[in-house]
This record gives structure tokens, sequence and C-alpha cells, in this order.
């Protein structure tokens, strides 16, 4: 695969195939490109906004939060479900709470190593 040349100067060679004539920049070469990884100061946001969501549907919130998924599925399959199976319903929202929870405490857990 070739690689295009350059259309200006002074623009800057960051391509490294082979064949293409172009080096790679300084960033790229070898190990360096892993630290064009994302910071772990964006992982531990990004943890806590997961922990806040899953507050939002936590269980101890689960007849407000069943009330809201009933008001906004009210005429579709999914409401007549939902109002038919109401216990089924608490526990995917637990599980989901749960999954939700753990993995913000995972994303929190690994910013900090």
């Amino acid at each position: 695969m070739d690689s295009l040349p350059r259309r200006q100067p002074d623009e800057p060679a960051d391509s490294d195939l082979s064949g293409g004539g172009r080096t790679a920049c300084d960033r790229c070469r070898g190990d360096d490109a892993k630290a064009l990884s994302r910071p772990e100061a964006s992982t531990d946001v990004r943890g806590m906004l997961w922990v806040a969501g899953a507050f939002v549907i936590c269980p101890c919130h689960l007849p407000l939060t069943l009330w809201a998924f009933a008001a906004l599925l009210a005429g579709t399959t999914a409401g007549t479900l939902l109002r038919g199976h109401l216990v089924l319903a608490g526990a995917l929202v637990t599980i989901v709470w749960s999954a939700a929870t753990w993995h913000g405490f995972r994303l929190m857990r690994s910013a900090q190593r």
C-alpha cells in the first residue's frame, strides 16, 4: 500500500507504511504509540459518570423508575410487557444497576493504578 505524497512541503510526515517514502512522526514510532492512549483522569471521570448514572436507576428508586418507564412506554408493546411483568422488570433494573455500578467502580479503580 503506497501512501500519498505530501501536498505541501511543510506537511508533517506521519505515515510509517512500507514503500511510502514517508517516515513516522516521533509520537507514533514503535513503543511510543502507547503514550497516545486515554489519560487516567478521563477514565476516572467516566467511572464517576457510570456510578452517577447507576444511581438514577438504583433499586431504592424502583417505584419511580418503573413508573417513569411505564409512562415513557405507554401504548407500546414494551409498555404492555412492563406492566404485565413488574417483578421481572424490577429484577432487570436491579441487574442493570449492579452492572453499571460495578463497571463505574472498575473504571475508577483502574484510573488509580
